[in-house]
């Protein structure tokens, strides 16, 4: 019952901008060695693997520092896609939104193990 509720949650409060998201995503660089040891993989290739990796972050403790660190990542790399999609909506900001999305997706910011 206790899934069930998060996933809802989790579900409600996704904004409609997350569904723009295109896949493979690469996780994190923060996140490799608590995926490893979770048994998430590092490149989500859909939605669902997605959803079932951020559920699994939202129910670990917050005492791990593995899952703190983490958390942090995965908050600026939301703040960072959100900023590069509110700038490329802005005509002004098409140039900042390309290179954020040229940094996001350049191998070398994610080291893979």
């Amino acid at each position: 019952m206790r899934f069930r509720t998060a996933a809802l949650a989790l579900v409600i409060a996704t904004p409609v901008a997350a569904e723009s998201v295109q896949f493979p995503i690469t996780i994190p660089q923060e996140c490799f060695e608590l995926a490893q040891r979770e048994g998430v993989p590092t490149v989500l290739e859909n939605r669902m693997q997605a959803t079932k990796a951020k559920l699994k972050l939202a129910q670990m403790k917050n005492s791990d520092h593995l899952v703190r660190e983490c958390r942090a990542a995965v908050h600026r790399a939301q703040q960072a896609a959100a900023q590069a999609t509110s700038s490329t909506k802005s005509p002004t900001g098409l140039q900042g939104g390309f290179e954020a999305g040229i940094q996001a997706s350049d191998p070398r910011n994610h080291i893979q193990p």
